[in-house]
């Protein structure tokens, strides 16, 4: 079966223009249509999907709403130049695989670390009593030179000595924590509000202080449910697309 065909019998199985602005969503993030680059017409996009154009209209809508889009009054659609990166959310949050941008390259940066004692909101959600000693690591994850996302990492100091150091030298949370026999974990809950930045924030992220951020706080966990961080971050608003 052909890709067009494989295309029409998808949209036919789940129906709808969310399944439309899914298929294209997906091209688009493949690098199958390149950043700068103008969408087949409307037209041809409701013949390859087997679709109405009011349908195709929407899924188009969608994905301009997201910031991968933008049309152009009697021109088309054009997939952005700047492009926004985007973050899958799911219950195994992990750097590398969840955080994509085409043609971008993604890396961290740790700003700073330090051990400090667990405040009450920390200690609860560690499940450690206030006062305990935790390790705070501020990173910083950009996409090319442009900062994309804030977040303080905070866990156990006794149970993960030196983790910052480590952290620095693999370039992986997710390896750094296999040296504390941590071999697999994942997110117990991530909540995500909208509101502006601190000084601070808006200084990591190179952003003015009236510019909004998609703030995040959420708890991991190791296979047996023993919580093993928790993550209080934000992301820049214009630069990121959070997709559920």
């Amino acid at each position: 079966m052909d890709e067009k065909n494989r295309q029409r019998e998808g949209v036919k199985a789940a129906g709808g223009w969310a399944t439309v602005a899914a298929e294209l969503r997906s091209a688009i993030d493949s690098g199958r249509h390149v950043p700068g680059s103008r969408l087949p017409s409307e037209r041809a996009l409701s013949e390859q999907f087997g679709v109405s154009r009011v349908t195709m209209r929407r899924a188009i809508a969608e994905l301009e709403g997201e910031g991968l889009l933008r049309v152009a009054r009697g021109s088309g659609a054009y997939v952005r130049a700047d492009m926004p990166v985007r973050f899958q959310l799911g219950d195994k949050v992990r750097f590398s695989k969840d955080l994509t941008a085409t043609d971008a390259s993604l890396t961290r940066k740790v700003f700073s670390e330090r051990e400090v004692p667990a405040n009450t909101d920390i200690a609860a959600r560690l499940n450690l009593q206030p006062g305990e000693a935790v390790l705070e690591v501020c990173v910083v994850a950009y996409a090319d030179a442009l900062p994309v996302s804030v977040v303080m990492r905070s866990c156990s100091a006794k149970r993960f000595p030196g983790l910052a150091e480590k952290f620095a030298a693999m370039g992986s949370f997710t390896a750094a924590l296999k040296d504390y026999g941590v071999t697999d974990y994942r997110r117990r809950s991530t909540d995500i509000t909208a509101r502006m930045p601190t000084e601070a924030e808006a200084r990591f992220l190179q952003q003015s202080r009236l510019t909004p951020v998609l703030a995040y706080a959420g708890e991991d966990i190791d296979a047996d449910g023993t919580i093993i961080s928790c993550q209080i971050g934000c992301f820049a608003s214009e630069r990121v697309v959070v997709t559920v």
